[in-house]
């Protein structure tokens, strides 16, 4: 048997973990080999809009919401727009040749800079441009309703209800998005102007401007103070292999799924775990398909408007520490999963003699902080009963890893992953900084701030509903009295957070930290989707039917499996 990732830091800490990582192993893997049917899918990267598989990862961004026109000139506008589109091979590109020039570089002077530009579209976006009522009706329903109508599904009540939200959002009234990204502002003004003028002479207008922004005072972060983005999903046939002990992983702890859980028209996960020894199943499941043929190669962006409490959840974790007798680093910790730094409350708890009270540095070592440590735990297997991370905790709720939930096991859960390109928006708090600092729209709106969230993936209800509704909201999940997600859980203002061995082990949360704001259900064509909905009816898009399908979710014929290396799950 295997020694757990638990076993090996109590016999050595860090130092035995990088025995179990082992060395560098690096192998990108763009295209299938041989004739392997569990080998990594060739993807269609110049056919597949860039922030999806490889995210813009842009301090200045901007989303122009807008709404069409005549029918004629907005997929005129379309195909003018075509040049413009970033496609998934110029973004992962570029992300490796900006990850080698800091690397080299020791900073990010002079590193490469590129402007992108990527677009969706919702329901009533795709009616306005006159498609036929059959390749409408073909979308899922959650696409088809529309955020708006999706409130109760999401918990957005009170006052986070659509009657609350920004602009045009609460009326659903938007047809698409124009998604820009630039490494500095002077840049991203630029690309809006020129956008702006081209859509003004098609007669589609901009019905709101969202801009996004890295904090300049904590980059990386989101507005509460914890690092934001750091665990993310791999993915079969882009994310390179970096754990030499398992295959299946990018950096340790890092799992790799198959590409249609994000991309339509490619192998998705099986939700069956393996008979032999209860863990997933690495072959590949059906094609992702969803909506007309000129889908495939696209995905399903999901955009949410979240306004942040940061003098809320400030004010909550420091009187909750006092009760609890932890210092505020450890109960902002026991909420969210990790510290403000992004190390994993379940790694700094575990290594020996690490003093986590307020001001060590251990738990901001670099070995805990380093790609191939920051990932690399699991649940279940090293903190059962929630006494490190509580099993209500902001990560533990969003990705449960090996937890058994209401609805399986890690095999499942791994049909739930989403790709996230969130960014934040207003400025800082600052509790000292007067009222009439703010300027242009902050003064109207001086505490709004907060997160621009995005998400991509191939089915909203699978993937975002799934999990806004059967593990952020609901108290039982993954396991019974974990209580609401403290962070974004949305349906009820009043909600109960579990702390074992706390004193007391409930928390009442009486109030919302994040608020919704607005939001809109949009689909990220492929270029050659973009093509089509522009009027080239030449465009024949791949079909779905050239790789083996197979007729349900719940995976291929019993087959032999691929041995796990040592060091594994």
């Amino acid at each position: 048997m295997n020694p757990s990732r638990r076993t090996m830091l109590k016999a050595g800490g860090v130092t035995a973990l990088g025995a179990l990582v082992g060395p560098r192993a690096v192998s990108r893997g763009l295209a299938a080999t041989g004739e392997d049917d569990d080998a990594d899918p060739e993807l269609r990267l110049d056919n597949i809009q860039g922030n999806i598989l490889g995210g813009f990862n842009k301090d200045a961004q901007q989303l122009l919401f807008f709404r069409f026109g005549e029918a004629a000139r907005a997929r005129s506008w379309l195909g003018s727009l075509l040049p413009e589109v970033a496609t998934a091979r110029e973004v992962l590109a570029f992300n490796d040749s900006f990850r080698a020039a800091r690397r080299r570089r020791g900073s990010e002077t002079d590193a490469p800079a590129a402007a992108w530009t990527n677009v969706a579209l919702t329901h009533a976006g795709l009616a306005a441009l006159d498609l036929d009522a059959e390749e409408l009706e073909a979308f899922p329903e959650a696409f088809r309703e529309g955020m708006v109508a999706r409130a109760a599904v999401l918990g957005d009540v009170d006052e986070s209800a659509p009657a609350n939200w920004v602009g045009p959002f609460g009326d659903g009234d938007v047809h698409g998005v124009v998604l820009l990204a630039a490494d500095d502002e002077a840049a991203l003004a630029r690309l809006g102007r020129r956008h702006r003028s081209a859509m003004a002479a098609a007669g589609v207008t901009v019905a709101f401007d969202q801009p996004g922004r890295a904090r300049e005072d904590q980059g990386g972060h989101e507005h509460f103070g914890f690092r934001d983005g750091i665990s993310q999903p791999g993915i079969r046939g882009v994310t390179e292999r970096q754990n030499a002990d398992d295959d299946g992983q990018g950096v340790p702890g890092q799992d790799l799924l198959w590409p249609g859980e994000f991309v339509l028209g490619y192998p998705t996960q099986v939700r069956t775990p393996d008979p032999d020894d209860g863990s997933e199943n690495e072959s590949p499941g059906p094609l992702s398909a969803s909506g007309p043929d000129w889908t495939v190669d696209g995905s399903y962006l999901v955009f949410r408007r979240l306004r942040q409490d940061v003098a809320g959840f400030r004010d909550f974790v420091a009187r909750a520490a006092e009760a609890q007798g932890l210092s505020e680093d450890q109960m902002g910790a026991k909420l969210v999963g990790r510290y403000p730094s992004g190390a994993p409350l379940a790694a700094t708890e575990l290594l020996p003699g690490v003093d986590t009270t307020a001001g060590d540095p251990s738990i901001d070592a670099p070995e805990l902080l380093d790609p191939e440590h920051i990932n690399d735990f699991e649940f279940a297997e090293d903190d059962p009963d929630g006494l490190v991370v509580p099993r209500g905790a902001h990560i533990r709720k969003v990705y449960p890893r090996d937890d058994r939930t209401t609805t399986g096991r890690e095999a499942d859960t791994q049909t739930h992953r989403i790709l996230r390109r969130g960014i934040p928006f207003g400025r800082s708090y600052d509790p000292a900084a007067p009222a009439s600092s703010a300027t242009g729209a902050e003064a109207a709106f001086p505490d709004d701030r907060g997160l621009v969230f995005l998400c991509y993936q191939s089915s909203i209800e699978r993937q975002f509903e799934f999990i806004t509704r059967t593990w952020v909201n609901d108290p039982d999940a993954p396991t019974a009295d974990a209580g609401q997600d403290p962070v974004i859980a949305q349906s009820d203002a009043s909600r109960t957070f579990t702390l074992p061995g706390g004193r007391p082990d409930h928390l009442s949360l009486m109030q919302r930290f994040v608020t919704t704001t607005g939001g809109a259900y949009l689909f990220a064509p492929s270029v050659d989707g973009l093509r089509r909905l522009a009027g080239d009816d030449e465009v024949r898009p791949p079909r779905r039917d050239d790789r083996r399908r197979r007729d349900d979710r719940q995976g291929p014929p019993p087959r032999g499996r691929r041995p796990r290396r040592p060091g594994g799950r």
